[in-house]
């Protein structure tokens, strides 16, 4: 076994030092103002149209002192959000898969510095990476400068390809083009395969006996099979109107995945933050090594680009492993942010205050809710005079905003009835399974009078978004993609685009 290796380096760039976390802190309000205060604004968020709904958890001092849902899980099916509610947390979900990898490295299973072709033999790579140089702690830290869409669209979206095939797509990442720190789930797709490779359960019962069970994590998953579908928080779309309606919920158990899978309930996701924010100790016990969250919390890489180095009102330093590192008002702040579809899930703490919010809300346009629950919670708790008016003036801009986002809207789905023209070829030269080696097959078929599409997982209408040039557009996430089809002069078409990638008619 290997000793454990806890410094590490990227090129000459030292780490930064842990973040301390003190025994007490000294805070600026009460719990109980903190709780109050922070309840009504998530109300308000409900009550005034901005969301259907908010989940949200303030921790301080190792407890729990407020934990709440708002709204409704499933506005359409009128299914409230309560404590019962799992909430999908997205890219969140990093911070499981990167401690669980610091873990393992204080165990001496593996070190940050090692290379990944020591940690994935057997993998081809692409032509311009030498994996004798490419350590692991790069792909923590996202400064792997590979752009690997392949494993990602698969892993998040499509469940096109197997999870098991994933080590295969690798070989047809292109480069990035740039030495820059730019986010991406490559990197922790990447360090699953290397829990793969190292535990023979895999990474998924990995974390559940080494990361969730020791924290008492007892309603964390990585799946979605076997729980009850009317737990689940959804995505929410925005009427014309100004109503919600619920979207379908698009993950499966085949792309629930380690840079973007994990449902929890508030509580849950409270006593995540605890046991990261106290070095590992929760309820009294210490169900982790200290050195194991100081690694995950320590500074790998640091942003190069400038616009990452700000999400909303909090500073970004860089990354460690799984987590966000920063600041909020000049106040180191760990954190994990992640979104998918109109879910938008935040976890911060602030070290040294020893206090810590968990935020999940969805909705279109309802992002920023989540921000304003947590910079009202740290404000109040710095004892900064009018964090409550700040708080109140930032949800009333979320409110005035609200008739030009429907109007928005409004204007995009009249854009879209517009282009629903008749297409210059019959609907069955579009009809076809379409097959590329790194994505898998996208097939059209014909419903009703009408063209519909099937990926992997994903199935919906495919619009018709260009008909001069042949091009359709399918939904992913509640984001829209657009196709383009090559007939060559004769029909039925013979390829499709999209993003770039080329796939070919299957006979």
């Amino acid at each position: 076994m290997k000793a454990p290796t806890i410094t590490l380096a990227i090129g000459m760039m030292a780490v930064a030092a842990p973040l301390a976390t003190p025994l007490a802190a000294q805070h600026g309000a009460t719990a109980a103002d903190i709780a109050a205060s922070v309840d009504s604004v998530a109300a308000r968020i409900v009550s005034a149209g901005v969301s259907p709904a908010i989940g949200v958890a303030v921790v301080m001092d190792g407890r729990i002192i407020y934990e709440k849902a708002h709204g409704w899980a499933d506005v359409t099916n009128r299914i409230p959000a309560d404590d019962h509610t799992l909430w999908y947390v997205a890219s969140t979900s990093k911070s499981y898969t990167g401690f669980g990898v610091s873990l393992l490295a204080t165990r001496g299973a593996l070190s940050f510095d090692e290379p990944i072709g020591k940690l994935l033999p057997g993998v081809r790579w692409p032509a311009y990476v030498d994996p004798a140089t490419l350590t692991l702690a790069r792909f923590l830290s996202h400064t792997h400068y590979m752009n690997d869409a392949a494993v990602v669209q698969s892993a998040a979206f499509t469940g096109a390809i197997p999870e098991a095939r994933w080590p295969d797509l690798i070989r047809y990442a292109p480069s990035q083009g740039n030495r820059d720190l730019v986010y991406s789930n490559f990197g922790y797709n990447v360090a699953a395969m290397v829990i793969d490779r190292l535990r023979p359960e895999g990474w998924r019962r990995y974390l559940e006996d080494n990361v969730y069970r020791p924290a008492g994590l007892a309603e964390t998953y990585t799946h979605l099979s076997g729980l009850d579908p009317k737990r689940i928080a959804h995505a929410h779309g925005m009427n014309d109107d100004g109503s919600w309606v619920t979207r379908r919920f698009e993950k499966t158990d085949r792309t629930m995945n380690s840079a973007g899978g994990h449902v929890a309930t508030l509580r849950d996701l409270a006593r995540w933050t605890i046991v990261q924010m106290d070095g590992g100790k929760i309820d009294g016990k210490q169900v982790f090594p200290p050195e194991a969250v100081s690694l995950a919390h320590r500074l790998i890489a640091r942003h190069t680009v400038e616009a990452s180095r700000h999400f909303g009102p909090f500073n970004r330093e860089g990354w460690g492993a799984g987590w966000d590192l920063g600041a909020y008002r000049g106040e180191p702040m760990v954190s994990r942010f992640g979104g998918y579809s109109s879910i938008r899930s935040h976890l911060s703490f602030l070290p040294a205050r020893h206090i810590g919010v968990v935020a999940q809300v969805t909705g279109t346009g309802a992002s920023a809710a989540s921000d304003i629950v947590a910079t009202l919670a740290y404000d109040l708790d710095a004892g900064r005079p009018g964090a409550r008016a700040a708080a109140s003036a930032k949800l009333d801009s979320m409110v005035a905003a609200l008739p030009t986002l429907r109007a928005r809207i409004a204007a995009a789905e009249a854009q879209r009835r517009a282009r629903q023209v008749p297409l210059q070829h019959p609907l069955d030269a579009f009809a076809g399974s379409y097959f590329n080696e790194a994505y898998g097959t996208l097939e059209f078929v014909v419903q009703g009078g009408a063209l519909a599409y099937r990926w992997g997982v994903l199935d919906g209408p495919a619009e018709v978004f260009d008909a001069s040039k042949d091009q359709l557009r399918i939904e992913i996430a509640d984001s829209g993609s657009v196709v383009g089809f090559t007939f060559d002069g004769s029909e039925p078409a013979k390829a499709i685009t999209w993003q770039g990638v080329t796939f070919t008619r299957r006979q």
